[in-house]
């Protein structure tokens, strides 16, 4: 995985914020809902009313109580790129660009959310502390 000047790859985390700007939990929520952006609910429960019951997915874990179950540094490495953690994962990489498999031609070299969307994604997530 290609990683920005000044992103570290810990244990099984990226340590470093991708911004200075710390991340809110209010845009985070409106990434994590968005189609357009995060689509988190396609693949994961999330407990918030924006998502009607029924329309959130049960592809991957829901993310009820993750805030408790995983660090700021774990949540950034499974958002920036997931597949270092495991490569055949469907999760997709939202802020890699390169060794990427079945990339759609309009995120070819791109990244799906920026540095800051990451960031306040994290705020968001690290609030859910639930079950």
């Amino acid at each position: 995985m290609l990683l920005a000047p000044g992103m570290a790859l810990a244990q099984a985390g990226i340590a470093q914020p991708l911004t200075d700007v710390p991340g809110d939990a209010t845009r985070g929520k409106a990434v994590a809902v968005n189609s357009d952006l995060g689509n988190c609910s396609i693949c994961h429960h999330i407990p918030v009313p924006e998502i009607p019951d029924g329309a959130n997915g049960d592809i991957g874990p829901p993310l009820d109580g993750v805030g408790s179950r995983l660090t700021a540094a774990e949540l950034r490495q499974r958002i920036v790129n997931p597949t270092t953690l495991d490569p055949n994962t469907l999760m997709p990489a939202y802020f890699a660009t390169e060794g990427l498999t079945r990339v759609q031609t309009k995120y070819a070299g791109k990244t799906i959310l920026t540095a800051q969307q990451v960031e306040d994604l994290i705020a968001f997530l690290l609030t859910l502390k639930g079950n």
